[in-house]
């Protein structure tokens, strides 16, 4: 406005103006609208996450708490008391992933407290509960080395759940999920199998991509309430751990494997 009223301006200089101060305006409004979208998004996937992983627990309190009302006076119920106080203590643990969620968005990644255990009994301890839940399916176990590691126990577990949480919605109901876990020098690997239809290439490209479900996930029971965000979940816990998860897919199986490695060497 001084440049104008100091007649500074050609009339081709003020039409030059005009459109640098359209511009700014314009690119201002992009900015709030990306910026908004962004907190939308965070938002979503937020709440999508807490509540995808609180199924599981959920539904395990409610069929062993199904299982104690038919238990006869004098029966020990030790044993699925136990369980009912894992699966609450897991949910609590859920919540907490709120903040943990917020870090990743800020890129600095899922929170973990590593501690030296054994991975392959995290693991057995995981499928019991999976095994409850999902009592119509057969989950294999199978343990090959030294399976000794510093890691985050509850974090581990909800990886594995997620992994297995998916093969068996979208394998095949009368086939066995088997779970390898290798111990090796430098990492121990977590392999989730199961048989059913091959995942085309097209859709394995994005699987853990948050909110990405497949083609034919809509046509399949029980997944029409599915985000899309158990593999994506299982992904960042093994990036935290210094891993990776990875998949591959043809007629005979589809395998989810994944490792944790960065602390494999502090741990005797």
């Amino acid at each position: 406005r001084l440049w104008l009223d100091g007649g500074g301006a050609e009339p081709a200089e003020l039409e030059d103006l005009i459109r640098f101060n359209e511009a700014i305006d314009q690119a201002l409004t992009e900015s709030v609208s990306f910026f908004s979208s962004q907190v939308d998004r965070s938002r979503n996937l937020l709440l999508g996450m807490l509540g995808h992983d609180m199924r599981s627990p959920l539904q395990t309190i409610q069929m062993t708490a199904h299982h104690l009302s038919k238990l006869n006076d004098g029966q020990d119920i030790g044993a699925a008391a136990a369980r009912l106080i894992r699966s609450g203590a897991r949910m609590q643990g859920l919540l907490d992933d709120m903040l943990d969620f917020s870090r990743t968005k800020l890129g600095l990644g899922i929170r973990v407290s590593p501690a030296c255990v054994d991975v392959a009994d995290l693991v057995a301890d995981e499928l019991d509960q999976l095994r409850i839940a999902h009592g119509k399916h057969t989950i294999e176990l199978d343990v090959t080395g030294d399976t000794r590691a510093p890691c985050d126990r509850r974090r581990i577990q909800q990886l594995l759940g997620n992994l297995v949480g998916n093969a068996i919605k979208y394998g095949e109901p009368t086939a066995a999920v088997q779970v390898v876990i290798t111990g090796g020098d430098r990492e121990i690997s977590i392999a989730v199998r199961n048989r059913g239809p091959a995942i085309p290439p097209s859709v394995l490209c994005r699987v853990f991509e948050p909110l990405e479900r497949g083609p034919a996930a809509e046509a399949r029971a029980g997944t029409q309430d599915s985000l899309g965000l158990g593999l994506y979940i299982a992904r960042e816990i093994a990036r935290a751990h210094g891993g990776e998860v990875d998949a591959r897919s043809d007629e005979s199986e589809t395998v989810f494997y994944g490792s944790t490695s960065s602390w494999r060497s502090r741990c005797s």
